[in-house]
């Protein structure tokens, strides 16, 4: 038996397969309806099995999405071509990922003394000018998400006070809402589904990773509703049902122990309806953990996927014969 033949023997359940390849069990299924990959056999439950010759390929799909290749153009392509494109891609990415990281690391530290120099609007100003030479995606992704990893950090060595942390998050929340405001509402995109509510449970005070995902899901056609920080528990149901919302959004930093995060996410679930999803993010050491019924979206990038998945797993429903 070769080595391609024993890892076809051998099988993982999907729950498996998402964990191991961080792809979304909504994804895959909808790439096995859409594509015709992967093509999961069937166990005496009826349960899809996972063959790891599919779960190798899988892997290498995931890696080639992010390197900013999409699905549609990937998934039907033999093991083999996947192979050199990621060959491809090792060989050509890693000079200008260094060089990313590099302008990514200096434009931070020229934020960081525009704080410590206590001038709001200078950064304000330039703030929104990258926002708008980036469009929002990447200025959320370039410019925002590595700055408040910078200012966190600075935060814990003392660089800076508290004033002047607190003076950043007000005026990237300003530049941010604005940005956000800026996008076309649900009423003139197409897909304006799904519904998503967003917060974060009482013990979270941090609400940029809230406010950086609403971004990204505006970008993405979403009708989004943010009830802001420390919303309890049962506040977060009843907003769903007064809402209609499909999907609940949470957002954990490393403030809330991993006990708080996973007993918040198994309560939620369990009270939730069966109907309404749930997506947590963030930088929660918690959530590299697997949660029965939870999509985690550890990455800001993955959040387009997720809608994706979500939208092919629940198409809109056929126009009134009837209306003219």
């Amino acid at each position: 038996m070769n080595d391609r033949t024993a890892l076809s023997a051998l099988r993982m359940n999907i729950a498996a397969v998402e964990r191991d390849t961080g792809i979304p069990k909504d994804t895959l299924r909808v790439w096995e309806r859409r594509y015709g990959f992967p093509q999961p056999l069937r166990d005496a439950m009826d349960e899809r099995q996972y063959p790891l010759d599919q779960v190798e390929k899988l892997r290498l799909i995931k890696r080639l999405m992010g390197a900013g290749h999409r699905p549609g153009r990937i998934v039907g392509l033999p093991t083999e071509h996947l192979d050199a494109l990621a060959r491809a891609q090792d060989g050509s990415a890693q000079a200008p990922l260094a060089r990313m990281q590099v302008q990514a690391r200096a434009q931070s530290v020229h934020y960081l003394q525009l704080i410590k120099q206590h001038d709001a609007e200078k950064l304000r100003r330039e703030l929104v000018q990258a926002q708008m030479r980036l469009g929002l995606g990447r200025f959320v992704t370039e410019i925002v998400a590595p700055l408040i990893t910078e200012v966190g950090e600075a935060w814990m060595r003392g660089d800076l006070e508290i004033f002047e942390e607190h003076l950043f998050s007000e005026i990237m929340h300003r530049v941010l809402r604005a940005g956000i405001a800026a996008v076309p509402g649900p009423e003139a995109t197409a897909a304006a589904r799904p519904r998503v509510l967003l917060t974060t449970i009482p013990q979270e005070p941090h609400g940029m990773g809230l406010l950086m995902a609403e971004a990204m899901l505006a970008l993405e056609g979403c009708h989004c509703i943010s009830l802001g920080v420390q919303t309890p528990l049962w506040n977060m149901l009843l907003a769903v049902q007064a809402h209609r919302s499909d999907v609940l959004v949470l957002s954990f930093s490393g403030v809330p122990t991993q006990t708080q995060v996973l007993d918040a996410l198994a309560e939620l679930r369990d009270k939730l309806p069966a109907h309404v999803a749930l997506w947590a993010g963030g930088s929660s050491p918690a959530l590299k953990r697997s949660v029965p019924g939870v999509q985690l979206t550890r990455a800001l990038g993955s959040l387009a996927e997720a809608v994706a998945a979500w939208r092919g797993a629940h198409p809109p429903p056929p126009a009134d014969a009837g209306t003219a």
